[in-house]
């Protein structure tokens, strides 16, 4: 056989047509031949030959290609490998296999370039499937019919991986959800006779306590010579896409049922989707093509297309806009108002639709409105408050967010405190006292409340019930609000309660006191009265007599002035006396005190006198001066043993200041401040009721002066009081009746002039007394019994009677009597008669009671006790006077 290959005489040829293109280099780099198998133009000998390859070669494929050259130099061992070339832009692929040859390499050259760039886009795609399918969650998987066992793998995420596993058909059907399996066992048998009928199935399992959706797809089915069949197909987990259709048809069920009504509609109107809500709302019958409706054929607020096209033009794409639809449901005019969001939609086909989602808000309108009535109301209210009423934001620097009108006038505009703080109306110092309240009130959460005194823009006194307090809820941020009540004149009224209180305290005290010194001051003059009463009883001897009666009479009078010092001052202090001013000359006033008390001067002490002015007058009430230079004088006797009692006046100004000094023991300090107040003594052993002085006080303040006073314990006192100058003309001096309350408080001497007795002696005189008390009819009787014919009336009534039928001379009417009481029968004794003299002899002694008297009719008044003399000096001056009529 000829052996053509292994001809020499074929070689050359051989190699033309499959050898590679040979290089002979040497460990220089430097080519020294070259035998070209290739069109390419790099590999050509003008190229190669007599050239340095390293020279060549770009650096990539140097850096590579150097270190194998030159293992094979030193190791003499033949090595191939696949290289990079790239040369003018282009890239090119070249397995060289690199042969030692006599201190060369002899490097064969083969062109892959072609076979690499087709694997390269073999690993892009198969790259791309394999992203595509763990993307996709997709794995392969691999049936044996005769093990009955499936393999599997990919990237399912769900017991799958890269590398092949298996699991027997059994144990994956018990993964398989039981709801599942026997359609799953269905489809594995009907896939495992080599024919294809179903090549896919969906199924659930359940692994790690999670349910997955599967796809099954078989692609590949083939029946071996055995009788066993493999299927092969791929497996993916379509849990996601299942959920997301899940979450779409959730989605649909909740926009189908949701209480909003929803609509989505076309630029011209046309209605494309509408809710069950929106179909309730508008009455839609579900027969109705939703489709063949037109918006404004249906909204009740949008009559046009025009209106349409107005309410979805601000609507932009990927944008919303809100509206307002009023009475939005045509033929109902109950409900008030949609609210809603528009939204423009552009679908995959780029069809544009507008899409509203609204809802009725008639309720929240109308509770709004209530609310707004309710505010308003609460408002005006809280505007007239006579409260300051404020509430500030804790969060925002504790800035104002409300203030009725009552707190902005005590600060600045209402406008201008509104959402600032404190610093910004009010001093540094003041603000930052209330910051620290505040501060307080949010660190200790508790209320504040005190009352607090501060001045208005007038300079006058406010007093302000203030409360601060803070209110918190998951509403809103917390608040603190403060109210602040001008108390001003509830506090005074409480002050002055408390004062009153006080007084009355006082008083109640100083009334016990009062009681137990009257008790004291009555008994002492009373014991004497009883006592010598029933000792001139039993005495013979008229001269012990006398001087009994003496005693008992000045007793009666010390007795009479205590009583009439108190009724005094209940006459004065209630306004029953009423002061009679008139031209009062001072000189003779004095005058007339003195004459009155220089025979009671205690032993050892003097009454001075001291004359000023005589020509100097006041306008006053006479009797009252009287009293209270009387009483002044009276008691400085009290508390003077030895010395003088000096009383005078002078005139400063339009003033005249009164004096009554004495040399006595003087009035300690702690008495000074309240000696003018009632039923106070300087001396608790002295007589006297503590009146004295609060009456003279009394007196002086109704006269239009004051009244004060200096002393020095052990030195003596002096009392001054002021009256205003006379300054008009007077003519005569005013008519002063006789036995004045007021001089019931000085003694009245004993000495009475007996008025010459002109009545006929021999005609026998009558007097009608009308008592019904028997004990002061026999004292009557005692006193006139003797020198007159008495009768006596038991009433007022009584008392006419007798006077018709004996016509008395005269009449000692009483006031308080049964039946008729003495007035009024004076009045009709009047009727008949004008001349007879009546005499009021009565209890009652107030002056108004004197001058009622008088008005009906009676001729005169004696105030019980009686006066002994004065009773029969009067009764014998009034019938003279009716003997010479």
């Amino acid at each position: 056989m000829s052996r053509i290959l292994h001809s020499a005489h074929n070689a050359q040829r051989i190699l033309k047509l499959v050898a590679d293109t040979l290089i002979l280099v040497q460990a220089d780099g430097l080519c020294v031949d070259v035998d070209t198998h290739s069109d390419l133009w790099f590999l050509q000998e003008e190229v190669l030959l007599g050239k340095n390859l390293f020279e060549l070669m770009p650096e990539r494929t140097l850096n590579k290609f150097r270190p194998t050259f030159q293992s094979v130099i030193s190791h003499q061992e033949k090595t191939e490998r696949n290289f990079r070339l790239e040369l003018k832009g282009d890239v090119y692929y070249f397995k060289c296999i690199m042969i030692p040859y006599d201190g060369m390499v002899l490097c064969q050259y083969r062109d892959i370039t072609k076979r690499k760039n087709i694997k390269l886009q073999l690993e892009r795609v198969n790259k791309e499937l394999l992203e595509t399918q763990k993307a996709a969650q997709i794995g392969r998987w691999r049936y044996n019919s005769n093990e009955k066992r499936l393999y599997y793998r990919g990237y399912t995420g769900i017991l799958s991986e890269e590398e092949e596993q298996s699991t027997l058909l059994e144990e994956y059907i018990e993964l398989v959800l039981p709801e599942d399996r026997q359609s799953f066992k269905n489809w594995v048998n009907l896939n495992t006779n080599g024919e294809e009928k179903e090549n896919v199935i969906d199924y659930r399992i359940k692994h790690n306590n999670t349910v997955y959706y599967i796809r099954l797809k078989a692609y590949l089915s083939e029946l071996k010579p055995d009788g066993s069949c493999i299927n092969e197909g791929y497996i993916q987990n379509v849990t996601d896409i299942q959920r997301r259709r899940n979450d779409i048809n959730t989605l649909t069920h909740a926009i189908n049922n949701a209480k909003e009504s929803i609509l989505a509609a076309k630029a011209d109107g046309t209605i494309v989707f509408a809710n069950r809500q929106f179909k309730i709302n508008h009455q839609i019958p579900d027969s109705v093509e939703i489709e063949a409706l037109k918006v404004y054929d249906v909204v009740g607020d949008i009559d046009s297309l025009e209106q349409w096209e107005k309410r979805y033009t601000d609507c932009k794409p990927g944008e919303s806009s809100s509206f307002i639809a009023h009475y939005p449901l045509k033929n109902n005019r109950n409900t008030l108002a949609f609210e809603g969001v528009m939204y423009h939609v552009t679908s995959d086909e780029g069809e544009v639709s507008y899409w509203l989602l609204s809802h009725d808000i008639s309720d929240r309108m109308r509770y709004e409105s209530q609310i707004k009535r309710l505010n308003g109301i609460m408002n005006i209210a809280m505007q007239n408050l006579p409260a300051s009423i404020t509430v500030k934001d804790i969060y925002n620097n504790f800035s104002y967010l409300y203030c009725n009108r009552k707190a902005s006038n005590f600060t600045t505009e209402e406008q201008q405190m509104l959402y600032s703080n404190d610093f910004d109306f009010y001093t540094q110092e003041k603000a930052n006292q209330i910051r620290r309240e505040d501060i307080e009130i949010v660190e200790t959460g508790k209320a504040l409340h005190e009352k607090v005194e501060r001045t208005d823009e007038n300079g006058q006194l406010k007093i302000v019930d203030k409360r601060k307090i803070m209110v918190e809820s998951e509403d809103f941020s917390p608040m603190i609000i403060c109210i602040e009540w001008d108390i001003t004149q509830l506090e005074l009224m409480k002050r002055e309660l408390m004062v009153q209180k006080e007084h009355a305290e006082r008083a109640n005290r100083l009334k016990s006191a009062f009681l137990a010194n009257m008790s004291h001051e009555i008994r002492t003059p009373l014991n004497a009265i009883v006592g010598f009463s029933r000792i001139i009883a039993e005495s013979e001897d008229k001269t012990e007599r006398h001087t009994y009666y003496e005693i008992v009479e000045a007793n009666n009078d010390q007795l009479l002035k205590l009583i009439n010092e108190i009724l005094d001052l209940s006459k004065i202090e209630s306004g029953i006396v009423e002061f009679t001013n008139a031209p009062v000359k001072l000189n003779q006033l004095c005058s007339e005190i003195y004459d009155t008390h220089v025979f009671r001067c205690p032993p050892g002490v003097t009454l001075v006198f001291e004359p000023s002015n005589e020509e100097l007058m006041v306008d006053s009430d006479k009797s009252r001066v009287f009293q209270v230079v009387s009483n002044l004088i009276g008691n400085a006797f009290k508390f003077t043993t030895d010395g003088t009692v000096s009383y005078g006046y002078r005139q400063e100004g339009d003033w005249v200041h009164f004096r009554v000094s004495d040399t006595g023991i003087g009035i300690a300090p702690e008495n000074v401040d309240n000696i003018f107040d009632r039923f106070i003594k300087a001396n608790s052993i002295a007589q006297g009721t503590g009146l004295g002085l609060s009456i003279c006080r009394t007196i002086i303040e109704r006269l239009g002066g004051k009244i004060s006073l200096e002393t020095e314990l052990g030195k003596g006192t002096t009392f001054t009081f002021t009256l205003p100058v006379l300054k008009r003309d007077f003519d005569q001096p005013s008519f002063e009746t006789q036995d004045r309350p007021g001089e019931e408080l000085t003694e009245q001497t004993d000495t009475h002039t007996t008025p010459h007795s002109t009545v006929d002696e021999q005609r026998e005189i009558i007097i009608l007394i009308a008592e019904d008390t028997d004990s002061n009819y026999e004292l009557l009787k005692a006193i006139l019994g003797k020198s007159y014919r008495l009768e006596r009336a038991m009433n007022g009534a009584e008392a006419v009677t007798l006077f018709e039928s004996l016509k008395p001379d005269l009449i000692l009417m009483d006031i308080r009597m049964p039946i008729l009481n003495g007035l009024e029968a004076t009045q009709i004794i009047r009727e008949q008669s004008a001349d007879v003299p009546i005499i009021v002899q009565s209890a009652y002694a107030y002056q108004s009671d004197k001058q009622e008297a008088i008005a009906v009719g009676c001729n005169d008044f004696i105030s019980k006790p009686i006066s002994v003399m004065q009773l029969k000096d009067t009764v014998l001056k009034w019938l003279n006077n009716n003997s010479l009529n």
